[in-house]
């Protein structure tokens, strides 16, 4: 990819989009529909407010398990798989930044589920509200030892080449298109906190480049 590096920085970033300004601060927690639910989700529930270590977990087998074929493990002990990082990331062009958005989004239960904000936090802009919320939702899961589960998201770029790269900025525009299965967290005792059916949207992503790398700019919701 291009050594370049056109957005100036994690800390202050005067960007100019393609096309008028996408995300308003009122707009940001709404600026993707899986994220919403969960921020309104989390909010109600006092997601950030527990720090209790959780108690050791349980795993039920049959009064009689068969000496040779061992429990089947839960979906608390296997967790979701990582999604593999896409090679077409290593491209410069709107493929490249196509291939780093759709692995963005799709790495969202993933991350939900382990609390492994790691690669979302080099892939976000500092001024991305949108990707700083998911970061935030994901942490507040895992302090209090909650269950996420479901999510599942298949994250499509059908036209990467629709709308043109701005030269004095660097990013490209992307119309993403997602599909959601229905999201469960319970608490580290069972109950319920926050539920959501499946949903799918589009959504307009701005991706740049930092240090060679594709990162998130802007996630909002498509212009009208």
């Amino acid at each position: 990819m291009s050594p370049s590096v056109r957005v100036p920085s994690r800390a202050v970033a005067p960007v100019r989009a393609t096309n008028p300004p996408h995300a308003r601060p009122s707009a940001r927690r709404r600026a993707l529909t899986l994220g919403v639910a969960l921020v309104v989700g989390c909010m109600a529930a006092a997601c950030s407010g527990s720090t209790e270590p959780d108690p050791t977990r349980s795993v039920e087998t049959s009064e009689e398990p068969s000496p040779t074929e061992p429990p089947e493990p839960s979906p608390t002990e296997t967790g979701p798989v990582k999604p593999e990082r896409p090679a077409a990331m290593d491209r410069d062009d709107a493929e490249g930044a196509a291939a780093a958005a759709e692995y963005y989004i799709e790495l969202y239960p993933y991350v939900m589920a382990t609390g492994d904000t790691a690669e979302w936090e080099a892939m976000s802009h500092s001024q991305c509200g949108t990707c700083s919320d998911f970061i935030e939702q994901a942490r507040a899961i895992s302090l209090r030892h909650d269950l996420f589960s479901g999510g599942t998201v298949s994250a499509t770029v059908d036209e990467p080449r629709r709308y043109l790269r701005d030269e004095a900025t660097g990013l490209q525009p992307l119309d993403l298109t997602f599909e959601q299965d229905p999201i469960l967290i319970v608490d580290k005792d069972g109950t319920e906190v926050f539920s959501t059916s499946a949903e799918s949207d589009t959504r307009r992503v701005e991706m740049g480049t930092l240090e060679s790398e594709w990162i998130v700019v802007t996630i909002g919701e498509m212009p009208s």
